[in-house]
């Protein structure tokens, strides 16, 4: 079950970023959705899929037109969701490094 969710979630993302590169909001918030949730995927101990959820949603954010970072919030927005998300899969290393004991 879990590897079929993490698989629609990358078909998904990859849906979502070509949808960004068209000034098509709701596929940047769908990026943003994505992001929290390889975070959470990394956490949990899916790394690799975790570090592929954020590159690829990295990259719908940053071609995206329809995103506006000269507006505070919208970059207060991607200065707290990208801390989220990297942090996440750091955690989940550092958990998988202290399960194996080295």
């Amino acid at each position: 079950m879990a590897k079929i969710a993490i698989g629609l979630s990358i078909v998904f993302s990859l849906l979502c970023m070509l949808l960004a590169a068209a000034p098509f909001t709701p596929a940047i918030g769908g990026s943003f959705l994505m992001l929290l949730f390889a975070g959470f995927i990394g956490y949990k101990g899916y790394i690799q899929c975790g570090l592929v959820l954020i590159l690829i949603n990295t990259l719908a954010v940053i071609v995206s037109p329809g995103m506006y970072i000269s507006n505070q919030e919208a970059l207060l927005f991607v200065l707290v969701l990208f801390p989220v998300s990297f942090g996440g899969v750091l955690m989940g290393i550092r958990k998988l490094v202290a399960s194996t004991g080295t």
